[in-house]
């Protein structure tokens, strides 16, 4: 329940133009995500990451927070939810420089 929180902290931080809780709340997600114990990991990707473009109008400022290892891991969990098309939108936001996470905490 506190990673679905943490993501509504981070939504509120995109649409107010937050940097500084950005970075905080990506930087522990990531963080979360890398720690060797699966519980953390796997809870950040059930209520964290899964949902981060479902406010479809920060896509752009999403993407790029992202490191490549959290949308391999992430993507199976947005195959299951999303349409084809929707996917593939996202799927081209990493495409281009082929740097996903390019500017990720």
């Amino acid at each position: 329940m506190y990673f679905g929180e943490l993501w509504h902290l981070a939504l509120e931080a995109h649409r107010a133009g937050d940097e500084e809780t950005l970075r905080r709340v990506y930087g522990f997600a990531l963080w979360c995500f890398q720690q060797p114990e699966q519980f953390l990991s796997n809870a950040i990707m059930v209520s964290f990451y899964e949902h981060v473009f479902d406010d479809w109008e920060l896509r752009d400022d999403v993407a790029h927070r992202l490191t490549p290892e959290v949308v391999a891991k992430v993507r199976p969990l947005w195959e299951w939810r999303w349409s084809t098309e929707r996917l593939a939108e996202v799927d081209a936001l990493f495409e281009g420089d082929g740097t996903p996470g390019r500017n990720a905490v």
